[in-house]
This record gives structure tokens, sequence and C-alpha cells, in this order.
């Protein structure tokens, strides 16, 4: 009998009600009881039977009466189970689903409360599925069994089971569920498809949609609640839904759908409700078509991907294609695809007239500045109706007397967020320009404070926290630029347009800061599937990496990293916003004797600054990078040139001053001319303005070129130093221990060619080095050349100076 009740317990997992009396029974078999037991369709009554059969034949009970599906018996049936339970001397188990209602049931002289089979709760299906299916199921498990059965006894097993093994449902269990619904009648079934496509299972809500009275609908109800294929929370069991639908004739189940689908409108409520059913119903139909274009309004600006797909839908239900258009490509361009929202705006422009033109062009000038057509953007930004939004791009390209036009006689048609987010963006540009830049900086972080809150989406030919973090870049401000741009990823959600760009510009200032694995680990994550289709976001990247390959001195990397680098800057015209990454490209362009690819960007760009009137904010940096691609080609004049345009704008901003103090610094270290104090000091400067890296290179550079020992032990101290602090920073990176050390002056190199490389340093020839380590000359010749091309050496000269950096830093403490 032990065996027999630990197996029951196994069976009825979960399911309290029948495991008790199960005990019950199994404790006093021969004791006289009469019990109601009841539940819907598939909550284990027979079972419960089976297992009370075995239980009685087990002890050799007689007079045991046991009644299954009882509520499909007549009146005479009915009224000689009566007599039983009356008798006093039979043991008589009755089970019978809820509905229909046995009045007669209520007269049997039941001896103990009635024994009520549920569906199983989500607890209750984790204890089955542990108990039968000799799992430990996971929470993700369980609510993929549940999903799927509404937790329902009959279908838990078999479901988990299958799932378990990776197989599809069996025919025999989806054959089941269809026999359980043709069963139904045929109100009942009426009552689950409306369920099924999305009706609430209240009385109320049936009636409003079958059109039947309440008594009526309210039996149909309790039969749909009695077949066990509704989940407590009121809708059809997944694995039945599709048997449901499938009873219902074609021409029935559509006008079903149409008036599930408006009921919710019909009595008041949300149009947004109407049109998630018609969306997932489908519909079709002046009506419906009316209340998907109303939804589709309804969500534009907080759900624009969900806009986009009811304005689809409500074309496709009979509304006008025209008159929507240019709806459509502004929830397409709000939602990201900027493909669609250019077709669609395209198409609405070449109709001739149309309120829709202002809109279309906005939503056309937002698709061609991310597809790197600035020019044509601000045009368009500018027609029919002018617009501020086009101030940045305006300023972009050195246009200034037009964006400062445009910013006095510009009619935003009334005071909005939008309207506010626009004016603050075009003031803060301008203001980098010819203002104050940390007033810029400022207004840029009140323009992207204003979108935060309810996550609003505008049609921007840029984003305001992006602008602001390119500002906080130039200041020398990284720590402004990476928080802002990390609250803004925090706050956007996964695969949007601008999640892209500010994922990049947080890589970039990663790199420029000199946290080298951050900014290889934001890169490949960002770009990992699919390069980016917009042309800016595509020269970062290019920028990105192969500015990490010049800082980790890989020049195989250099080497690879390049003509993605070339492709990207042809891609992309020269605007104010680009000059960092281009200048970034131009310093490898020099190092890789490859400067006519990028000369023509470079006079653009110093024609765009003139036009500006030489902004320090955007001018001193790439004046910094010019003059290392000038020390890079080995033309110190030109580097010079620059050096004395940065110390012209040194207060313009803290970026300038330091910039101003290294170029100058960093010229008399090339020249040879290393005075420790001062070198200190301008690495002091540099790191102040976020770019360690760049001063710890300064203070490698000045210890290669120094002669004196206790010199260059103070220097490597000092790059030591900011290393540390970097490397610290840096350590947060998924990838920094496997990253190359960034600040060395090239690759670890091996044993060997460490040997080879003190050889070299002390003078000796490669017959002499080869004679020294017992290896040809020929192998030895192979040993440096396989040091410079890792090293990156362009000269004899630059090998001894890297190799004696190299080995420096090997012996210093």
């Amino acid at each position: 009998m032990t065996s027999v009740i630990e197996s029951a317990h196994g069976v009825l997992a979960g399911c309290a009600a029948a495991q008790r009396l199960c005990d019950e029974v199994a404790a006093d078999p021969r004791a006289v009881r009469v019990v109601d037991v009841s539940g819907p369709g598939g909550a284990g009554k027979t079972t419960l039977l089976s297992i009370l059969s075995t239980i009685f034949d087990a002890t050799g009970s007689d007079g045991v009466v046991l009644v299954d599906d009882a509520h499909e018996l007549g009146d005479a049936e009915l009224s000689r189970l009566a007599r039983l339970a009356a008798d006093g001397r039979t043991r008589l188990v009755v089970a019978h689903r809820p509905w229909p209602l046995l009045s007669s049931l209520r007269s049997f002289a039941w001896t103990q409360p009635l024994v009520r089979l549920e569906p199983l709760t989500r607890a209750a299906v984790a204890e089955r599925i542990a108990a039968m299916v000799d799992a430990d199921p996971s929470e993700e498990f369980v609510d993929r069994v549940w999903a799927q059965t509404g937790g329902m006894p009959s279908l838990v097993v078999q479901v988990a089971t299958t799932l378990r093994d990776g197989r599809p449902i069996p025919v025999d269990v989806l054959e089941q569920v269809r026999r359980e619904v043709g069963r139904a009648p045929a109100a009942v079934r009426e009552v689950l498809a409306a369920i099924a496509l999305g009706c609430g299972a209240t009385v109320n809500a049936l009636a409003s949609v079958l059109g039947t009275d309440g008594e009526e609908i309210a039996a149909a109800a309790q039969g749909a609640w009695s077949t066990g294929l509704l989940t407590g929370a009121g809708t059809v069991v997944e694995l039945a839904r599709e048997a449901v639908l499938q009873q219902i004739p074609a021409a029935e189940l559509l006008e079903l759908r149409q008036r599930v689908a408006f009921a919710p409108m019909d009595q008041g409520g949300s149009v947004m409700a109407v049109g998630r059913l018609l969306l997932e119903n489908g519909a079709c139909g002046v009506r419906a078509a009316s209340a998907l274009e109303a939804a589709g309004d309804e969500v534009h600006i907080s759900e624009p991907a969900l806009a986009a797909e009811l304005y689809t839908a409500a074309v496709a239900a009979g509304a006008s294609a025209s008159d929507l258009g240019a709806r459509r490509a502004e929830a397409a361009a709000l939602s990201g695809d900027l493909d669609t929202a250019l077709r669609m705006a395209e198409e609405v422009l070449e109709r001739p007239g149309g309120q829709a033109h202002a809109l279309a062009a906005t939503v056309a000038a937002t698709a061609l500045a991310h597809r790197g057509m600035p020019s044509a953007s601000a045009s368009l930004y500018q027609w029919p109706v002018p617009s501020t939004s086009a101030v940045p791009l305006l300023v972009g390209l050195g246009r200034l007397d037009q964006a400062r036009k445009l910013i006095d006689t510009a009619d935003e048609d009334h005071p909005t967020v939008g309207s506010a987010v626009r004016s603050l963006m075009a003031r803060g540009v301008l203001d980098s320009v010819v203002g104050s830049p940390v007033c810029a900086l400022s207004e840029l972080l009140r323009a992207d404070a204003l979108l935060e809150p309810g996550g609003r989406a505008e049609l921007l030919p840029d984003t305001p926290v992006a602008l602001a973090a390119l500002v906080a870049v130039h200041l020398g401000e990284l720590d402004i630029a990476t928080a802002a741009l990390t609250r803004a990823i925090d706050n956007h959600p996964r695969g949007s347009v601008e999640l892209t760009r500010y994922r990049l510009l947080r890589a970039w200032a990663y790199m420029l800061g000199g946290e080298l694995g951050r900014a290889s680990t934001e890169l490949r994550e960002t770009t990992a599937g699919s390069p980016p289709a917009d042309p800016r976001d595509e020269l970062f990247v290019a920028a990105i990496e192969i500015g990490v390959a010049r800082r980790l001195g890989e020049h195989a990397d250099l080497l690879s990293a390049w003509p993605r680098a070339r492709d990207a800057i042809m891609r992309y015209p020269v605007d104010l916003y680009v000059l960092q990454p281009i200048g970034e490209i131009a310093v490898v362009a020099a190092r890789l004797r490859k400067e006519a690819w990028v000369a023509p960007h470079l006079a653009d760009a110093e024609t765009l600054l003139d036009h500006l009137g030489r902004p320090p904010l955007w001018s001193a940096p790439l004046h910094w990078y010019a003059a290392q691609a000038a020390i890079a080609a080995g033309s110190p004049t030109k580097a010079l040139h620059h050096a004395s345009l940065i110390k012209a704008m040194a207060d313009g901003t803290p970026l300038a001053a330091a910039l101003a103090e290294v170029v100058h610094c960093w010229l008399r270290v090339l020249a040879g001319d290393v005075d420790v104090p001062a070198v200190q000091k301008a690495a002091r400067a540099m790191q102040e303005a976020g770019l360690v890296w760049d001063a710890s290179q300064l203070a490698g550079q000045a210890a290669i070129r120094t002669p004196d020992r206790r010199a260059m032990s103070t220097l490597l101290t000092c790059a030591r130093s900011l290393r540390d602090n970097r490397d610290s920073r840096d350590a947060t990176s998924p990838t920094s221990s496997t990253c190359p050390r960034s600040d060395r002056p090239g690759p670890d190199l091996s044993d060997r060619e460490l040997e080879v490389a003190e050889l070299v340093v002390a003078g000796l020839t490669h017959r002499q080095i080869g004679e020294r380590l017992f290896i040809s000359a020929k192998t030895v010749e192979h040993h440096i050349a396989r040091i410079r091309r890792r090293i990156g050496a362009g000269n004899r000269a630059d090998l001894l100076a890297q190799l004696r950096l190299q080995l420096a830093v090997r012996d210093t403490p």
C-alpha cells in the first residue's frame, strides 16, 4: 500500500486536495464515504478515480462505486446515485465538471467537503514536473510549460516531456485538445473563440461581443471554464488556441474578429486597445482603417515602431496610402528605419501640393543627415517652413551667417518640448563657435534633459547628447562625455540608430583617454554582426580601430585597418563634428606615407575653420593632430606652424592651453632638447585634459632621447605613473587582461628578440650578433626585420630609439 500511495503522490503532485483524499481512503478504506469531486476537463478527475480504484482493490474493499463524468448522466442515473449515497453502506465517489450544473447533487448526503480540482499554479506545475518528468525544472522551463498548458494537469507532463527532449508537441496531445473543443456546445465554442481573439472572459464583455443576453452568455461562459481550456487569467490555453479558432467557419471568424476588436472602443475605451487587437487579428474596411490610423496617431511619438505597423495595417485595411504617407515616413524615421522613411518621404514630396510636404521634408532631412549628406539635409530642414533643426548642420558646414539668421527668423509654430529642444541645440552649437564653450555644453545637456523623462523621439540631424559629448571631448572633459553617453545608452532601446552613435562616441572618449581595452570592447560589441549603415558612424568606427592600433604600436594592425579608414573618409564630407576622426586618420596616413588620401580633407577642414573664425574649441584638437602628422612625416616646419596656431588660441579652452604647452615641448624633445621639469609639467597638463596616453607617450619619447641615465629614469617613472593611472581605469574592461599594454613603445618582444635588440643597441653587426648567438647572419636579419615590423620603426634611428626604451623599461624597477 505504501508504494501505491507514494506513486499516487507523484502522479497528483501539486494537487493537495486529491492527495489528501487518497491518504484518507488508504488510512481507512472500509469507512463509508460519499465524496463529491468537481473540476474542469483535464483537471485530473479520471486519474484520481483510477488511483482510488487501485487503493480499494488492494484492500479488498467491496461496496465501492466510482462515477466519472456525472455531468453527462440523465435524471434516472442521478436518482440511483442519490439512493446509493443515502443507504449508509456504499463508498461512493462522484466526479463531474462544474457545468452543466447538477441541482440534484445538492441533496446528496456528502460525508465531507467538496474536493475541488483546478488548473495547477506555476509552483504546482514545477512540483508536478519534478515528480513525473525526472527533471529539476528552471523557472524559464516552468513558464514555458505553463504558457502552453495553462496548468492543466492532463497536459503538463506530456508537454514538459516533449519540451525537455526538444520534440514537437505530439499529435495525440493536439488531437486530445481538438476533441475537447469539438465536444463543447456551439455556444461554448463561440465564447472560447471570442476569448481567444482577445475578448475579456467576463459576462458583460462577452455579451457585448456576441450580442446575446446575459443568461445565455453566463451559461456559455461557465461551459467555457468547465472545458479546462481557459487559464486562471481568463485566456485560452496556448495549446488550444488554434484548435478553438479552427472550429469557427472562416466568414464567421472574420466577423467575430471585427466585433472583438471594436468592443473596447464601443464601450468608450482606448482606441489603442482596438488598434492592437486589429493588428493581431487582421481587419479590413473603413472602420478598421480609421481605428488603426487613430491608434497610430496615439503612439507615433512614444512608440514609433508600433505606429509604423499600425499605419501599414491601416493602408492594408483600406486607408489612403497618400494621406498616411508622411506620417508613415515619420514613424519609420523615429523607429530607426531610415531607408524606408526616406523612400516614403520622397513619394510624398513628388506629389504636387499638400499639407504633408513640411513633415515629409523634415523626415527626408533627418534621413539625409544620417546618410552623410548634411548640405542637402540643411536645405530640406528649411523648406517649406524654416526650422532651427538646420542650425547644427549649417554651423557644421561653416555657414555661420545662415545659421544666425535662421535662429533670428525661424518661426516655430507653437511652444512645445520639441521646439525648446531645437532652440537649445541651435544656441548650444552656435555658442561652441562664437560664444562660451562651457555655455554651449550646458545648453546641449539641458536640451537632452528635456528629451529624457518621456523617452521622446524627435526628427533631428543629431541628438543633443551626442553634440554635448563632442563639445565635452573637445573641452578635454572626457568624464562628462562618458557620463552623459552612458546615461543615454542606458535609457535607449537596443537596436536604435542613436544607440550605435552613442556607443561609438563613448568608445572614442575611452580611446582618447587611453582606456584602450574599454574602447576595443565597446567597438567590437557595437559593430558585431554588420558595419554601421550611417557613413558618419562608419568614419568613427574606422578612426577608433586605427587609433587603437596606433596607440598599441601594432604596425601590422595599422596596415590592415588603413583601407577601411581610407574608404570611410572618402564617404563622409568634412564637417565640424568629424574633425577629430579625420585628424586621427591623418596621423596614421603620415606614418604609412599615404598623406595624399587625407590632404584634401585636411584642406577642407582648414577652410571650414576659416569660415567659422577659427574657434579654439574645434580648431585646437585638429591642429594637434596635424602637428603629430607632420612629426610622423618628418616635417618639423609644418609641425611648428600648427604649434604656433595652437599657441595663439591657448586662452580659448583648457584643452587648447594644454595642447599649446605640449606641442612645443614635444618638438623640443624630438630635437633632442629634453628639459625634465618641462616634460613633466606638459605631461601633467595633458593628463588633466584627459589625454593620458599622449601624456605617457611624451614622457616615454623624452626618455628615449635623453643621454642622461638619471633623467631617463625620472621620465620613465613619470610615464609609468601615468600608465598605472590609466590602467586602473581600464581594468573594468572585460578584455583588459588580454589587451596588449597600451603604454609600451611597442609590443612585447620574445626572449630571442630581446637578445638581438641588446646587441643591436650595443652597435654589433649582423655577423657579430650571429657569432655571439650561434645563429647565421641571415637569421639575425630576419629577427631584426620582424622586430622592425612589430614596433613600426620607419628607419634605423627610430628602431634604435625604440629599442633603447624597450630595454630601459625592462631594466628599470
